[in-house]
């Protein structure tokens, strides 16, 4: 039902973060997206099998801002799933809450995406494929 996606990455200055990732031989997978409906801007980079993804504020209404204060950077974990509805229902039955319903995603051609906590504290954001 869920296959790995990427890691989530909270950073102040996407520029500076992608210079750095770059260095560490991560290679852009696609191109700087915006996203007004999620307020932020963000890209998609590679090292072999693993992706990240680096995520930008917007404004100070993003919800990135929230993890910079904490000092979080590492903040979600994406898998994909076949049917977004089916697995959020059986992660709820699992003890998850839902914390951002179902939107259509920028940086996944208009698919929807939802996020969601699990039990142990981990936020989880699901794309439908």
């Amino acid at each position: 039902m869920f296959k790995f996606h990427h890691i989530g990455l909270a950073c102040k200055n996407l520029e500076k973060e992608i210079k750095m990732h770059e260095k560490l031989n991560y290679f852009r997978e696609s191109q700087i997206f915006e996203d007004a409906n999620q307020k932020i801007k963000g890209v998609f980079m590679k090292n072999g099998e693993f992706r990240i993804e680096l995520l930008e504020a917007l404004n100070k209404d993003s919800p990135i801002n929230n993890y910079l204060k904490k000092g979080i950077r590492m903040y979600h974990q994406c898998f994909t799933t076949e049917n977004l509805d089916v697995a959020i229902k059986f992660l709820i039955n699992e003890g998850a809450v839902l914390v951002a319903e179902p939107i259509e995603a920028v940086a996944f051609n208009k698919r929807k995406i939802a996020f969601l906590y699990l039990r142990t504290q981990m936020l989880i954001e699901l794309i439908e494929e």
